[in-house]
Formats: structure tokens, sequence, C-alpha cells
């Protein structure tokens, strides 16, 4: 091949190259656009449908970028809010404890009067069922008494009866 038809078909190639990345970069900023709009569309829709959230995300947001500064208002005001909640939440661990301690105090207070009343019921039960093993006792006696006295009776009659004949 000839050193002019190289150089022919360099500079087309050249060419086209350009001509692709010409065509490249408008695709590519045109995607862009469109992505851009699109994503102010969604956003837009979505401050319409939940303002609230919307400006709380942005006081959120600018407090983040404001704490990112060394001496910034934000950074001071969220340490010194720091401390104080480690305060209030050390506070609030102590009454914890002591809420604790007192409830399991009044759990084993609950626990002895429940003893003590169920020792004291069971005291009345024995007493009772003592009482009603000596009636029983006092009333088998008098019936096997009865019985006694019943069959000597009978036993003399018999033997009256048995005589006369």
């Amino acid at each position: 091949m000839s050193e002019d038809k190289r150089q022919q078909i360099k500079e087309r190639i050249t060419a086209a190259q350009a001509r692709q990345a010409e065509t490249d970069g408008e695709n590519l900023v045109a995607v862009l656009a469109e992505k851009a709009t699109e994503a102010k569309d969604q956003f837009t829709s979505f401050a319409r449908r939940h303002p609230v959230a919307t400006v709380a995300g942005g006081l959120a947001l600018g407090v983040l970028v404001s704490a990112l500064f060394r001496n910034s208002p934000t950074r001071r005001a969220g340490v010194y809010a720091g401390t104080k909640a480690a305060g209030l939440a050390a506070l609030a661990g102590e009454m914890a404890v002591a809420f604790a301690a007192q409830a399991i105090q009044g759990a084993k207070d609950a626990g002895r009067a429940g003893a003590d009343l169920a020792e004291d019921v069971g005291d009345k039960a024995h007493d009772a069922a003592r009482k009603v093993r000596r009636e029983a006792a006092y009333r088998a006696s008098a019936a096997n008494d009865a019985a006694r006295s019943t069959a000597r009776e009978i036993g003399k009659t018999v033997a009256r009866s048995i005589r006369r004949h």
C-alpha cells in the first residue's frame, strides 16, 4: 500500500473519531440534561407532598454543613447539647437504678408478707384439722361406746329370751 493511501485512511479515521466524539458529547449532554430535569421534577413532587419533611431535611443538612466548620455556632451548640444530653442520660440511668432497687425491695417485702400470710393460713388450717380430728375421735369413741352398750343389751335380751324358752 502506498504512503499516500495510508495517510488518507488515517485522516478518515481521525475525522470519524472526531465526529463520533462530538456525537457522544452531544448525547451525553442530552442525557445529563434529561436526568437533571427528572431529578428536579421528582424533588418538586416530593416537596409538595411532604413540605414538613422537606423543611426538616433542609435544616438538618444546614446543621450538618455548619458542623463541618471548626468555629461554627452549630458545632459549639452541638458540643454543649451533647454534654448536657450525656449528663441527663447519666442522671436518668441513676434514677432507673434507684427505681429498680426500690422495686426489688418492694417485691421482697411483698414476698415476705405473702409468706407470713401463707404461714398464718397454714396454722389456721392445721388448728381446724386438729379440731375436726378431735371431734371425729370423740364421736367415734361415743359411737363405739353406744355400739358396745347396745350389743350388751342385745346380748342380754337374747340370753333372757333363750332362757325363757
